[in-house]
């Protein structure tokens, strides 16, 4: 595969109008911007849905937090362990905000649950995230950045949340998500643009092979997380999944330097 030349940064303006791209091509009925303000859960039921779901994103979290712990001094790169320094303290409070916030809807402490949660991505996910540097890159891909079509439609089409968490996430964790997509990047492209051609095509198959891997290992878990998603926030996903492998070809076309049509046929959320 041959690199391109030239690309524009990465900005979460370039993420919105990437997005909205997709939205035209594959689900132009996706409003491209929030009609009505959610509302808080009512029932039992709800409130109950709603602690599942935000147990999963707490988990998702502390996954993270746990992953990049492990791995940050496997790298010799100060401004590399800085930036996973960072991460850690951030997705630490996101996911100790949420067990409060948890813990004050419905009145017990959720950590037991949130571990379960975190087991299960361990379980998914295996060693592949701390195995090497490829599967590092993988994880930060599969947890950071892939996921961001999945916040686009959350943040347009959810019905259900707690204005706490709301105030929360507005004031604290997009700009520290932003900021986490950006030092991938940035880690990553330094890392690229110092190789040779050749260097540059067998890291290109190596990414791919370990964020291949990361998607076949991904697949259950997110399936299982879209219907959640739908049923404890409302969320629309009967278009997520070509939204899904859209905006990931997106992804690594970026990344990698080179056309989507040079990419090769990618594992699909659905397989």
């Amino acid at each position: 595969m041959t690199a391109i030349l030239t690309r524009p940064a990465w900005t979460t303006d370039l993420e919105l109008e990437i997005f909205d791209k997709l939205l035209d091509k594959y689900a132009p009925h996706i409003p491209k911007k929030r009609s009505l303000e959610p509302r808080s859960p009512e029932t039992d039921e709800e409130r109950e849905n709603f602690y599942r779901f935000r147990m999963a994103g707490a988990a998702h979290d502390l996954f993270i937090v746990q992953v990049c712990a492990k791995i940050i001094d496997s790298f010799a790169n100060p401004e590399l362990q800085l930036f996973l320094s960072r991460q850690i303290g951030d997705d630490g409070a996101h996911a100790q905000n949420t067990r409060l916030r948890a813990q004050a809807i419905l009145g017990h402490d959720p950590i037991e649950d949130i571990q379960k949660q975190v087991q299960k991505h361990w379980d998914y996910m295996g060693d592949l995230p701390i195995r090497n540097w490829q599967g590092f890159l993988a994880f930060e891909l599969h947890y950071e950045l892939h996921i961001v079509a999945l916040l686009f439609i959350n943040s347009r089409t959810s019905k259900i949340n707690d204005p706490d968490s709301a105030k929360f996430a507005a004031e604290r964790i997009l700009p520290d998500e932003a900021v986490h997509r950006l030092g991938v990047v940035d880690w990553w492209q330094r890392k690229y643009d110092q190789a040779s051609p050749a260097e540059k095509e067998d890291l290109i198959a190596q990414v791919i092979e370990a964020d291949e891997e990361g998607q076949r290992r991904r697949n259950p878990y997110l399936r299982d997380h879209w219907q959640l998603s739908q049923k404890a926030i409302g969320i629309e996903i009967d278009d997520l999944p070509v939204l899904y492998d859209a905006w990931r070809r997106e992804i690594l076309s970026y990344f990698l330097d080179i056309p989507i049509s040079r990419l090769p046929q990618l594992v699909s959320v659905n397989d």
